[in-house]
């Protein structure tokens, strides 16, 4: 887990994603602390920040460009996410 604590650290630095972007990866990485695979829902995470599906697409497309995830749409607001 070391290394993903160095991608968590590194994230912060990161002046090419937004702070919503930051804060979506800080849930997702304590969401999935010791899983492969996380499924995520829109509204799960409306509860924690003001998002909608395309602002969250973004943020997430954004995420897997910088390497720091994967992701995949397989339903309208529903992701399955693998932390890299």
């Amino acid at each position: 887990m070391k290394k993903q604590h160095e991608i968590q650290q590194r994230i912060w630095k990161d002046k090419d994603i937004k702070f919503e972007g930051k804060i979506i990866y800080n849930y997702l990485y304590t969401k999935g602390y010791d899983k492969l695979l996380i499924d995520l829902n829109i509204g799960e995470l409306q509860q924690v920040v003001r998002i909608s599906n395309q602002g969250l697409k973004k943020n997430l497309e954004k995420l897997e460009a910088s390497k720091y995830l994967l992701y995949k749409e397989y339903d309208k607001g529903m992701y399955t996410i693998k932390l890299c």
